[in-house]
């Protein structure tokens, strides 16, 4: 097993970190260590560290706890308890006499051996790359948006350090955006937070592993599943959605979609008033550039069109936005006619997603009174695609629909006396 003080030396020196620094970096994660300690560990003076203390440096300097005792062939992530448990069996044997060292690598090899697992692999010291740090944009982001679902849990922070295990994380630190938790720290928080749904644990985990760039949508006032839903759609090449109420939002006008919100409510979006919802949309729709090659299927019922929820002059301005949409080649606009439609859904507005990777699979999402549901099981979505195809074809062509579009422009035409 490779020499930890020679390894933690390496890391800090390949990383340009000092002692003092990282002392202070883990004392400020809540593992309160000394410059002096450091210094220690790094010339072999001290070879007995914590787990917390020796998982604690390991994040900070970007490598595995494996790595750090030497053992190469240990994996990190899912394994990560595992690791630990073998590194503290490693470090258990700092101090042994020669002899002692030869029999407890015989017991190790023949340990592998029955377990199956590979002869051990030739040491390196070579450091692994280092991943990227968050950006500041980033850890604010992550920690605000940890910081909501610890709420929404209600949880307090003594509860929480008490259940990841005291020193594993820095609550106050990560919620504030001044620390970088690690992606196995979040992957627990989110766990303990009771976020089990896999779109929504994937959105928190790619910012916590810089995969993405803070968004507008990972505002704390934006709640976690709309911000998922929105980070769903920003990938998605694809977009099929149906609605029976209102314009989709997406083709909405700034007025409509005042008026929307406002008979709805601003918190279906998970805001307390309607000029903070409508701010929401209307970034929504800026992120969704008309000319980018994400195709929109839109079905909705011919209902939407004569529901009277703004004054004449602003559904009349409406229907123009929607002719023009209309025109868009990536876009496809359908109605569900209200004398004798073949089709109908037993449900409220829903949409699919698909995106450009072929091994992702599409995502629902049924847009409920009180949040959205993201759907992932694959026979439910594949219900939803059945509902979608059956709207496809059995609603307005395109020229039928350019048709039904222009008589009710018509009709608000004649009534506004124009």
């Amino acid at each position: 097993m490779a020499n930890f003080a020679e390894r933690l030396d390496l890391a800090l020196t390949k990383r340009g970190f000092t002692g003092a620094q990282v002392a202070s970096a883990l004392t400020e994660a809540g593992i309160p260590i000394t410059r002096a300690y450091v210094s220690q560990l790094r010339t072999g003076k001290q070879t007995n560290p914590t787990l917390q203390v020796l998982r604690a440096l390991a994040s900070c300097l970007q490598v595995s706890v494996g790595w750090l005792v030497g053992d190469d062939y240990l994996e990190s992530g899912s394994a990560e308890d595992l690791q630990l448990r073998a590194a503290n069996v490693g470090l258990s044997a700092s101090g042994l006499s020669e002899s002692s060292l030869v029999v407890l690598r015989g017991v190790v090899e023949l340990a592998r051996r029955a377990e199956g697992l590979p002869e051990e692999p030739e040491q390196t010291s070579d450091i692994p790359e280092a991943v990227a740090p968050l950006s500041d944009p980033q850890r604010r982001a992550l920690g605000k948006r940890l910081h909501g679902l610890r709420v929404s849990a209600q949880l307090s922070v003594e509860q929480v350090e008490t259940a990841l295990g005291r020193g594993a994380a820095a609550i106050p630190a990560i919620e504030e955006g001044r620390l970088a938790p690690a992606p196995i720290t979040v992957e627990r928080l989110l766990t303990l937070y009771g976020v089990s749904v896999p779109p929504i644990r994937e959105y928190v985990l790619s910012l916590a592993r810089g995969e993405r760039e803070a968004a507008w949508y990972d505002a704390q006032s934006v709640p976690v599943w709309l911000g998922t839903g929105y980070a769903l759609e920003q990938r998605a090449t694809v977009i099929r959605t149906y609605h029976n109420q209102f314009v989709p939002p997406l083709l909405q006008t700034e007025e409509y979609a005042r008026a929307a919100i406002t008979v709805a409510g601003p918190a279906t979006l998970g805001q307390q008033t309607v000029e903070e919802a409508l701010a929401i949309v209307l970034a929504r729709q800026e992120a969704v550039p008309r000319d980018n090659g994400v195709v929109l299927w839109s079905v909705i019922d011919e209902s939407v069109l004569i529901r009277s929820i703004v004054g004449q002059h602003v559904q009349l301005r409406q229907l123009d936005v929607l002719i023009e949409h209309a025109k868009r080649p990536n876009v496809s606009l359908h109605v569900v006619p209200m004398e004798d439609p073949v089709y109908v859904p037993r449900t409220g507005p829903f949409t699919l997603w698909r995106f450009a990777e072929a091994f992702e699979p599409d995502i629902a999402c049924a847009h409920g009174v009180v949040s959205d549901t993201l759907v992932t099981d694959s026979v439910a979505v594949e219900a939803f695609h059945q509902a979608f195809t059956k709207l496809s074809v059995t609603t307005t062509t395109r020229d039928e629909t350019f048709e039904m579009l222009n008589q009710h422009r018509e009709r608000l035409s004649r009534s506004l006396g124009k």
